[in-house]
């Protein structure tokens, strides 16, 4: 830490001292000069910034209250603190948790490791064995293809699959960005079929072809889309969500108004059509119920009898 001239800052203080006080209370009593020399800091600096340390505490800031910490003689002592007693090592299950995470990050396309995390894996590796962790993260079949377009500027021709509407269309895009948001793959694209951007779920794209016709690629920020906002159809439902169905809560974009402790949610959502409103309470059996607006109320209910009626043709036909 003391390979740096001139002044440090204070986030660099304060990562140090999280990283010597912890192992300073599980020593209680240690010189100066070792610790200075375990954390390569100068002896001037260590002083400086443990009787910084010494003067943080909580409220109401009394003693007891207060770091305790005392230098005297060459030596630092420590008294009971319960604020910096946590373990520096970790379980086995918590360096597998993080090794698997970290090989999970790394098949993620574009994705840049930093220095810290590559020799923080290389000692989980150690740990660990080479071979203790193999992650294999499903991409969606065009995702590189979408991923060199975003930097090349190229036209891609794609046929693109509409749930609300269970339809394939053609469209002619330029694909400005590349982004993952609730565990799946989209990009923000010109369209030409609208003449206007739009955002497109990347494994609902069935086919890609290249145009040989380029644009200037300009920086754009993903951010978080607000779903379906650009369609004439959209409208916001507000719906009770039973515990059985909170996997609409988990893969739907959604606004959650309550959180209750039966595992039950109100939510507010936008809805692209009808349609697609109806589709999910069929999947749902009856876990969510529409409370607003009025006109959708009873979407479940006729969806379901819409399904039984089709179910008696068939069957009376046969």
């Amino acid at each position: 830490m003391s390979g740096k001239r001139g002044p440090r800052s204070s986030s660099d203080r304060v990562r140090g001292l999280l990283a010597m006080l912890p192992w300073l209370m599980q020593r209680k009593h240690v010189s100066i000069a070792d610790m200075a020399k375990q954390f390569d800091i100068s002896e001037e600096d260590l002083v400086a910034d443990l009787e910084m340390a010494a003067m943080c505490g909580v409220p109401p800031y009394t003693p007891l209250e207060l770091t305790e910490l005392f230098i005297d003689e060459g030596f630092i002592e420590v008294g009971v603190n319960k604020y910096f007693e946590q373990r520096l090592e970790l379980t086995s299950a918590e360096a597998f948790g993080l090794s698997l995470l970290a090989e999970a990050a790394s098949e993620i396309p574009e994705f840049k490791s930093s220095k810290d995390l590559k020799n923080a894996v290389q000692k989980l590796r150690k740990i660990l064995g080479s071979e203790m962790v193999d992650v294999d993260v499903e991409a969606p079949v065009f995702l590189q293809d979408v991923i060199d377009a975003s930097v090349s500027g190229e036209r891609l021709q794609i046929i693109y699959w509409t749930p609300a509407k269970n339809l394939e269309s053609e469209r002619t895009i330029v694909v400005r960005s590349v982004f993952t948001d609730r565990g799946h793959w989209y990009i923000t694209a010109d369209d030409d079929a609208s003449g206007d951007t739009r955002h497109f779920r990347v494994d609902r794209i069935r086919a890609v072809a290249g145009t040989r016709q380029f644009v200037p690629v300009r920086s754009s920020s993903p951010g978080i889309p607000t779903w379906f906002s650009d369609s004439s159809d959209a409208v916001t439902v507000t719906a009770e969500v039973a515990s059985s169905a909170s996997w609409v809560v988990e893969t739907y974009p959604c606004t959650v108004l309550e959180e209750r402790a039966d595992g039950s949610f109100r939510i507010n959502m936008v809805v692209s059509s009808e349609h697609w409103l109806s589709r999910l309470m069929l999947r749902a059996e009856g876990g969510v119920t529409i409370v607003s607006p009025s006109h959708l109320v009873d979407v479940g209910q006729r969806a379901a009898q819409s399904v039984l009626e089709r179910y008696v043709v068939s069957k009376s036909s046969s």
